[in-house]
């Protein structure tokens, strides 16, 4: 039966996939809900999926990559959903559903390796993963404005001023998204880096990983677009770019630990 529901779930973020990037490329007011509505299925899915995937008692809550991927992708995909409540974005699904269902497979990849961790009775390390989990679905917001900015502001200066350009959100908007996904998402990061830590030194750990590497980057790439933006006035397109490169390292550190719990040194 999961397998099943794993398939289904997968098949609704695809179709849903293909509906927003249709949305964005062709003008139809007659399918404009559609997407939407798949999408929130899929999320439906997903949640009972999550439900039969739940650990047994007295298991450690998130100590499995697989977990972590499938939540993470519940979790942007909420968050999309609440932006495109406020912000009347449809169109970012085009960007967002995309990484939610590249998550999501990624997460049944992952099914059957180990743990992240050896089993922890410490709730300090749930706290990390918790808080880096809505710091990845914050940036993979910030993301999805970041791309669509980039995007629209192509557009804008090669005076391409129908069509695509009139799908897309205003600059104002996607710059007030990315802003605030980025200032939501950052403390999370920070937190989570500092639980991280702490739990590592209460374990002995002393292993160094490039996975390690790329979460400070990509700290440090957040904390400068904030710095900049803040100190510098720094906004628009220079921020939309910094913004994504963040959100890959996050991703590249998604990356690492699936290595790292298939057997490999990532």
């Amino acid at each position: 039966m999961k397998s099943g529901l794993f398939i289904a779930t997968a098949t609704l973020y695809g179709i849903a996939c293909i509906l927003y990037l249709t949305l964005l490329t062709r003008r139809s007011d007659s399918m404009r809900r559609l997407p939407g509505l798949v999408f929130v299925s899929a999320l439906g899915a997903h949640l009972a999926f999550l439900m039969l995937e739940s650990p047994p008692p007295g298991d450690i809550p998130l100590a499995d990559i697989s977990q972590i991927l499938s939540i993470s992708s519940l979790g942007i995909g909420i968050a999309f959903l609440l932006a495109s409540y406020r912000f009347d974005v449809t169109v970012l699904g085009a960007f967002m559903v995309p990484v939610a269902l590249m998550l999501f497979l990624a997460s049944g990849l992952g099914s059957s390796y180990a743990p992240v961790s050896p089993p922890v009775e410490d709730a300090v390390l749930t706290l990390h993963i918790g808080a880096n989990i809505l710091g990845l679905v914050a940036f993979a917001l910030a993301f999805g404005a970041g791309v669509a900015y980039v995007l629209q502001e192509r557009l804008l200066r090669r005076r391409q001023l129908s069509g695509l350009f009139q799908r897309l959100p205003s600059l104002d908007v996607l710059d007030t998204i990315g802003l605030r996904a980025v200032l939501t998402g950052f403390p999370l990061l920070t937190f989570g880096m500092v639980t991280g830590t702490f739990w590592l030194l209460r374990t002995d750990g002393s292993e160094f990983y490039v996975s390690q590497l790329l979460g400070l980057l990509a700290w440090a790439i957040f904390a400068a677009v904030i710095v900049l933006r803040v100190a510098a006035g720094w906004q628009g397109r220079k921020a939309a770019l910094g913004t994504i490169m963040g959100f890959v390292c996050t991703l590249l550190v998604l990356a690492g630990y699936v290595v790292r719990a298939a057997g490999g040194s990532a």
